[in-house]
């Protein structure tokens, strides 16, 4: 699985949108109705399914921009998928290696 840095993730998946508002035409007459996944260019996903067309959309690349076809003012999807490492040598099992900053001490 790819990872990326943020900002990255962000533009790529503007670029995803822009592209997908410019194909909508063409999605409209092929997928009216339906959940499409979009990226670099490209459908990546679409059917009925939401949850399998974000596993393929994710699969491709970490991001996509999806959004049901015809029904855009109502949803959009914003996803990414992110790892992180494993600290192998913890027993039983690996755990997430992350990152702590000490409290303010103040609650908002």
């Amino acid at each position: 699985m790819k990872s990326y840095p943020r900002e990255v993730v962000e533009q790529g998946f503007e670029h995803d949108r822009q592209d997908y508002w410019a194909m909508r035409d063409d999605l409209l007459a092929k997928y009216r109705g339906k959940w499409v996944a979009v990226h670099k260019g490209r459908v990546v996903g679409a059917g009925d399914d939401l949850l399998s067309i974000m596993e393929q959309a994710l699969a491709e690349d970490g991001y996509a921009y999806t959004n049901k076809v015809g029904e855009e003012d109502k949803i959009v999807i914003r996803q990414r998928r992110v790892s992180f490492p494993y600290d192998g040598a913890y027993s039983p099992t690996p755990i997430p290696r992350i990152t702590a900053v000490p409290s303010t001490g103040r609650r908002e």
